[in-house]
């Protein structure tokens, strides 16, 4: 019996290619010559059926340690930046209130200095290609993560609402040149996991918002406003200086741009680029609403304020353990099937446990949201790789993530507008669920399309996607 040995993959000088492998061909290997346990010789002696499950562990993690240090660099970038972003409510909440320092401004406008962080953060994906054709994945971030840690710091010395939408700029710009490079680099290391291992780099995402928010909340009540973004900002500091060097490039022939402009026009004469970045301007508009509606929601319902950001942890908790999972089941039956069946689960979802505006659903919207809306961030990458290749990944991923910041600016701040009153009834949110819902409708509608495009272009047709 023939076993496979395998060869500690390093980031290397050139461009990396694959002498043999059974069953493999050789466009397959030069697709992704990373994937975790690279084939390039067969041995006739296997190890001993005692050791082979802790053989097969080593050779995993000593293979391809450049795409797990990758995944684990961009979980730490989603836990600061996102973390503190969406976690934004909490200083709103503060901000706001007779103590705070802008307890003379509108609800309306403390959201917007958090949203401009957020929008920003996404939009400022687009410089990510024309970066990295200049500098090292590492420098990149480094760059981000002075930025953001300097936005994030000074906002503690703020006064001036002027002064708070400055520090959010700040905050914004360098999150988006900080968190994209092992998001761009990361699941390109790997092929029959790289939903799994894009799960797990996003699960930050989740997990840095349900830990920050309730650090965020500790520190507000023992050092005050000022110390805790502070504070954060340290943290923030410390913890992406780490991740930025554990990002490699992947020394691909067809993975680095051949040139540093920002957009390719002629890629949007593409049907499937057009939708694939329709779907996902809506998707983004989509995704935020429930979450941060939730707690002003669950007031309405009776739940007390504390319950209300209870609940959005729980959810966010939820979301974050779900991309792992959703991550494992999109590796088995395609990353395009599985993203299609939780984006219309989402959408089924808020038209059927938020619309009707009653108590009894509200846990449900919470737990069921909270499963199946994460695989409408954490398989974004994979899907497009699969569909357009890595030659077009660094690229398409950077005006993905420009227009999913267009989305955040249309999403939660036109649903707050259909808000009837003030929220305090459940049915005063009726409009903003229906807008929720069709935002997600659509993007599934795009996304459905893509798919039918893309198996068409299979040869031969297979269904999994």
């Amino acid at each position: 019996m023939n076993t496979e040995t395998y060869t500690t993959v390093k980031p290397p000088t050139k461009a990396l290619t694959v002498t043999s492998s059974k069953d493999v061909t050789i466009e397959e290997q030069l697709e992704n010559p990373f994937e975790e346990m690279t084939i390039l010789e067969q041995s006739p002696t296997p190890p001993s059926s005692s050791s082979s499950s802790t053989f097969n562990i080593i050779q995993t993690v000593s293979s391809n340690k450049y795409g797990i240090s990758a995944i684990l660099a961009g979980f730490l970038c989603n836990f600061m930046v996102f973390g503190i972003g969406f976690s934004y409510g909490v200083f709103q909440e503060f901000y706001g209130s007779p103590e705070g320092p802008l307890h003379d401004y509108s609800d309306a406008q403390i959201a917007l200095v958090g949203t401009v962080s957020t929008a920003l953060t996404y939009i400022c994906g687009i410089f990510n290609k024309t970066l990295m054709f200049y500098l090292s994945p590492r420098n990149v971030m480094l760059i981000g993560c002075v930025l953001t840690s300097i936005g994030i710091t000074m906002t503690g010395f703020c006064h001036a609402y002027y002064q708070f939408i400055l520090c959010s700029i700040l905050q914004g710009v360098g999150g988006g040149i900080l968190y994209l490079p092992p998001v761009v680099c990361g699941p390109v290391y790997f092929d029959k996991h790289r939903s799994l291992a894009s799960g797990v780099l996003f699960s930050g995402t989740g997990m840095g918002a349900f830990t920050l928010a309730n650090l965020s909340t500790y520190l507000i009540g023992k050092v005050g406003w000022n110390w805790a973004t502070r504070i954060l900002g340290l943290m923030n500091l410390v913890v992406t200086c780490i991740a930025s060097f554990m990002v490699y490039e992947p020394k691909l022939a067809n993975f680095k741009s051949k040139n540093a402009a920002l957009i390719k026009l002629s890629q949007l004469k593409s049907t499937k680029i057009v939708l694939q970045l329709a779907g996902s301007l809506l998707q983004s508009a989509g995704y935020l609403m429930p979450l941060i509606f939730m707690s002003k929601y669950a007031v309405s319902l009776g739940y007390s304020s504390s319950q209300g950001a209870l609940f959005i942890g729980l959810s966010n908790l939820i979301n974050a353990v779900s991309k792992v999972f959703t991550g494992m089941i999109a590796d088995v039956i395609g990353r395009m099937n599985t993203l299609i069946i939780c984006s219309i689960i989402s959408a089924i979802v808020i038209f059927a446990l938020w619309l009707p505006a009653v108590k009894d659903t509200f846990i449900s919207l919470v737990v069921l949201y909270g499963i199946f809306s994460g695989a409408i961030i954490s398989l974004l990458p994979p899907c497009l790789i699969e569909i357009f290749g890595i030659a077009q990944y660094t690229q398409l991923s950077g005006m993905m993530y420009f227009v999913r910041g267009i989305g955040v600016v249309i999403g939660s701040p036109i649903g707050a507008l259909l808000i009837k009153g003030k929220g305090s009834n459940p049915r005063d949110y009726m409009n903003a669920a229906v807008y929720n819902g069709v935002l997600l409708t659509g993007s599934t509608l795009c996304l459905g399309y893509l798919w039918v495009l893309a198996f068409n272009d299979k040869k031969p047709k297979v269904w999994k996607l």
